[in-house]
């Protein structure tokens, strides 16, 4: 596959980063990532998706099969390729920094590193100016991949799914911001809980109230009212987009999920 990033020249802004965090899988991290750059390319915005999970997901939910990738961000991360020189465009307009199997010896080998948790970010300086956004697919689980997308991130997005561990779930990723604030002098800020519902039910639309409803104390409680929280309804049609390689807001940009994400994508804009 062809490398399709062309730098451009003159302009020294540095870009908003986000990364999308959770320490467990199947929350829609992926999911909720490549909306969100959907719906801010299509707002004219230029938007590099980096996937820092070994499974790839959001690599192939671009249309882009791995097995076509040259290099990845794995290159990048060990000083083998630029950032640059990895980045792909896809076609729904989204810029991509790729995934690749060899992620899975990652953690290996950034153990011998120096700087080992800031990889990613020393290498993200080589961009600056090229993009209006950078979002990154941190991978689940505590390990040195998902620091170095949290410590290149100015902010954090935290999707949830509508279930009884939510309200677990937002409390320990709050006490790990909170140390690598400690530990490594990390500012991160908390953008947006993005809320998912898991089917069309009644009673799951009741639970996800619910959640809510007790998310919305917790955030209250730490002194985080501000924090806002998105839902985003249940659709079949995002998993289908995700096959034919699109964001929903190409695939079907009047859905509510479409719709939802798109809410989502202009709180963003206006935070930038």
């Amino acid at each position: 596959m062809k490398n399709m990033f062309t730098k451009t020249s003159g302009d020294t802004k540095k870009p908003m980063t986000i990364a999308f965090v959770h320490h467990k899988g199947g929350t829609g991290k992926t999911t909720s990532c490549l909306n969100v750059a959907g719906w801010l390319t299509k707002m004219k915005k230029k938007v590099l998706v980096i996937d820092l999970d070994p499974q790839g997901n959001a690599t192939s939910g671009l249309g882009i099969d791995r097995k076509t990738v040259d290099f990845s961000i794995y290159d990048v991360l060990f000083g083998q390729k630029n950032i640059e020189e990895v980045i792909l465009e896809t076609d729904s307009g989204i810029y991509l920094a790729p995934s690749s199997l060899d992620l899975l010896a990652a953690e290996t080998h950034m153990a011998g590193q120096a700087k080992s948790t800031a990889l990613l970010r020393q290498n993200l300086a080589d961009i600056t100016g090229h993009f209006d956004y950078v979002l990154i697919d941190v991978p689940p689980g505590s390990t040195l991949l998902m620091i170095n997308g949290i410590v290149a991130s100015e902010n954090i997005i935290i999707p949830l799914d509508a279930g009884v561990f939510a309200y677990e779930a937002l409390s320990t990723l709050k006490s790990l911001v909170v140390e690598l604030n400690k530990e490594l002098g990390v500012e991160t800020n908390l953008l947006m809980v993005l809320l998912r519902e898991t089917s069309i039910s009644v009673l799951d639309k009741f639970q996800t109230w619910e959640i809510k409803k007790l998310l919305k104390e917790f955030l209250n409680e730490n002194n985080m009212p501000e924090l806002r929280i998105f839902t985003i309804p249940f659709s079949r049609k995002i998993c289908r987009a995700q096959m034919k390689g699109l964001p929903i807001s190409h695939y079907a940009p009047y859905s509510d999920a479409a719709r939802a994400y798109k809410r989502i994508a202009k709180e963003i804009v206006r935070h930038g």
